[in-house]
C-alpha cells in the first residue's frame, strides 16, 4: 500500500498533437513563395508582351512556378511525410 501511494503522482495527459510529427516550419514559406510566383500579379500590366517558347512570358513563368509547387510537394511527401 505504501508503494502504491508513493507512485500516485498524476501522469500528464497527452494533448491532441501527441505522437504526431509536424512538418518543419520552413516548408510553409516556400509554399507561399511558389504559389505567389505562380500568379503573375508582380508583372506590369502595360509592359511589353514577350514570347517565350511560343507562349506569352507570363504563362511560362506561371507554369514554371506551378511545376515548382508540384516538385516541392513530391519532395515533401517523399522525404518529410510521417510514416505510420
Amino acid at each position: 500500500m505504501i508503494g502504491a501511494m508513493a507512485d500516485s503522482t498524476p501522469t500528464p495527459r497527452p494533448g491532441p498533437d501527441a505522437g504526431r510529427r509536424r512538418f518543419p516550419a520552413w516548408i510553409w514559406p516556400v509554399y507561399v513563395l511558389l504559389f505567389g510566383a505562380s500568379v503573375p500579379w508582380y508583372l506590369p500590366a502595360d509592359g511589353p508582351l514577350r514570347i517565350w517558347l511560343g507562349l506569352p512570358h507570363w504563362v511560362v513563368l506561371s507554369l514554371a512556378a506551378t511545376a515548382g509547387v508540384a516538385v516541392f510537394t513530391a519532395f515533401v511527401v517523399h522525404r518529410l511525410w510521417p510514416e505510420e
